[in-house]
């Protein structure tokens, strides 16, 4: 009995750390993201990283995800974790985003609730998160606008930002964004 009560107690000590370990992990990612440090960054991710950003694109590999990295350190992006839940290898989280592109277009926070993180030896194999409909809609609407401006000012920035619809992640895009938002919002 006394044997059996013993290999209990370690795998219930054994589960506790496997669930410190996850939150650390993310806890660290996120931290590194907000000192904007891409390197610190990029070194929890494992190699085969999977971001799906439900219903608007997926980045997979250590170079999206630099590129992606880049472009948040560039707009001085913020992630609040909130309502860690630890199951297994996987994480459930609410995560609250802000940068400098919300603000200037008027968007305090973009709420990701779910957010899911999937660990694997102590990397971040996967992440999928789920952006609230009222934001995604706020930025629909943004980009939206700004299109209808470039469109009717003979402006081909946002066409070199959204090539086929799809968002350019990089330092130059992240300037690039920020001058045009400048523009649209002085007119």
């Amino acid at each position: 009995m006394r044997s059996l009560l013993i290999l209990v107690l370690g795998f219930v000590l054994i589960i506790s750390c496997k669930k410190d370990q996850t939150r650390n992990t993310i806890i660290s990612y996120i931290d590194a993201h907000n000192e904007h440090n891409t390197v610190e960054e990029l070194s929890h991710y494992h190699q085969e990283i999977l971001f799906e950003l439900k219903d608007t694109w997926t980045k997979s590999g250590i170079e999206e995800m630099r590129s992606l990295s880049i472009w948040d350190s560039v707009l001085n992006s913020n992630l609040q974790l909130e309502d860690i839940k630890i199951s297994g290898d996987s994480a459930f989280c609410k995560i609250i985003e802000n940068n400098d592109w919300f603000s200037a277009v008027g968007i305090n926070d973009l709420i990701h609730d779910p957010t899911v993180f999937v660990i694997e030896d102590n990397k971040i194999k996967k992440i999928i998160a789920y952006p609230s409909r009222e934001t995604g809609t706020k930025v629909h609407e943004v980009i939206g606008s700004i299109m209808q401006w470039s469109q009717k000012h003979q402006d081909s920035t946002i066409y070199e930002l959204i090539p086929n619809g799809a968002f350019v992640y990089s330092a130059e895009a992240a300037h690039t964004w920020l001058d045009l938002i400048e523009r649209w919002k002085s007119q």
